[in-house]
């Protein structure tokens, strides 16, 4: 008989509940093992009412419920990493959904770096984007402005710009309107229609112009070829010293622009020839006098008040009478800061010192600091107060200073008496290369 606590009385095969044989007790058992093993390998998480059905099935045999307790705790081994869990299946699915989290959140942190990075690098490309995009364009609607500033003057300021024809940068100019005249107007655009039609190495090239309006004020509009590599005023702050070889390379370039300026019919000239709008051109080291058609705009707008700049001004230029030969005073005075690399007259205080000294025929200080013989005998050639004493453009090209080195000398072979009708000259091969080079 059983008791009231439900263990069996007594081990007697009759005894025992109907269906409850020893026989059948480990076949059920082993059917226990079964589906766990198969729980195992199929990797399912078993809840804990089933642990429970389990042990109330099983809670008439004490050995088996026994044996089942070690089978379970067999199974707590193997499965659990975390000894101290009291419910293994249920550790290793917190584990695998702790690992699935922390893999959800990696990954949503990977797509939000991903997004971030395309964000910030599509912010940089509108920026460089919005940088050139046009914010002007000519009345042709051939050239365009940008939004970049290249330089700043005291009435003028230098943008970068585009001509869509030939796609090369150009220098976009917006020069401060100092309201002209019609006939003034005219002139300037007869000027600036001539000066369009100038091409030449040592010659910055001017494109077009027009009038615009600023901020509500009207302004005039240059476009000319853009210079990235500074200029000779640049070029003396930065390195102090000028070479002699760079020198004479650079001067023949300069007398070279300004003998085509002059041989232009009627013919050009500059009046406001300074190192400042010299250019030199990074590719090539060679140099190019701009501002033409600034120049051109300061003479027909700028005459009551400021004609040029008074370091580089010849003496006749403030009565309004000169020709060529103010660009030859000019030439002497940038040659003159390019062997000092002193400003001239820098020891004046003002505008009205420096025209006291030069109508009174008064060097600059800096002209005794030229240590050269030949190059101050140039420059003291070129600053004559009188211009009709002054060397013209053609002369200083032919002088033996700015010949341009072809790798060759010529000699007397003999001396010359004066009374042989022929002479015998000595050719020296002095730079076999450049020889070569002019063939």
């Amino acid at each position: 008989m059983a008791t009231d606590s439900g263990e069996p009385a007594s081990t007697d095969e009759s005894d025992k509940p109907a269906g409850f044989s020893l026989q059948n007790n480990l076949i059920s058992q082993e059917d226990s093992l079964t589906k766990q093993e198969s729980m195992e390998e199929s990797d399912k998480p078993c809840s804990s009412a089933g642990t429970s059905e389990k042990k109330r099935f099983f809670r008439k045999s004490v050995d088996i419920t026994e044996d089942d307790r070690m089978l379970e705790q067999s199974l707590k081994d193997e499965k659990s990493t975390d000894p101290l869990c009291p419910q293994p299946m249920e550790a290793h699915t917190t584990k695998a959904t702790g690992t699935a989290q922390e893999c959800k959140n990696e990954a949503k942190a990977n797509s939000e770096a991903c997004k971030d990075s395309p964000r910030e690098k599509s912010e940089k490309e509108m920026e460089e984007e919005a940088e050139m995009k046009a914010v002007a364009t000519s009345p042709s609607g051939r050239f365009l402005k940008f939004d970049i500033e290249l330089g700043r003057g005291a009435f003028k300021t230098v943008f970068k710009g585009l001509d869509t024809e030939t796609w090369v940068e150009v220098a976009w100019c917006e020069l401060q309107d100092r309201k002209l005249t019609k006939a003034e107007q005219q002139r300037f655009k007869e000027e600036a229609e001539m000066l369009k039609g100038l091409q030449h190495p040592n010659i910055v090239r001017f494109y077009d112009s027009w009038e615009s309006s600023l901020k509500g004020k009207k302004c005039i509009v240059l476009v000319t070829e853009l210079m990235t590599s500074g200029t000779l005023k640049t070029y003396l702050k930065r390195f102090k010293v000028m070479k002699p070889k760079v020198l004479r390379s650079w001067c023949r370039q300069i007398l070279k622009g300004l003998q085509f300026l002059h041989t232009r019919t009627p013919p050009i000239i500059h009046r406001d020839l300074k190192c400042d709008n010299i250019f030199i051109t990074g590719p090539t080291g060679s140099v190019k006098i701009g501002d033409l058609g600034l120049a051109t705009l300061m003479r027909t707008s700028f005459a009551k008040s400021v004609i040029g700049t008074p370091e580089f001004m010849a003496p006749e230029m403030y009565e309004e009478h000169y020709d060529e030969s103010v660009d030859v005073y000019a030439f002497g005075m940038c040659m003159l800061e390019m062997a000092s690399s002193e400003y001239p007259y820098s020891e004046c205080q003002n505008a009205a010192q420096i025209y006291r000294k030069v109508t009174s025929g008064i060097k600059p200080a800096s002209f005794n600091k030229v240590s050269d013989p030949e190059v101050k005998e140039i420059i003291e050639s070129c600053i004559r107060q009188n211009k009709v004493e002054r060397l013209s453009i053609k002369e200083l090209l032919n002088h033996a200073f700015f010949a341009e080195d072809t790798g060759l000398r010529v000699e007397l072979a003999e001396e010359d008496h004066g009374t042989d009708s022929s002479l015998a000259l000595r050719l020296w091969v002095e730079d076999p290369k450049k020889l070569k080079k002019k063939k």
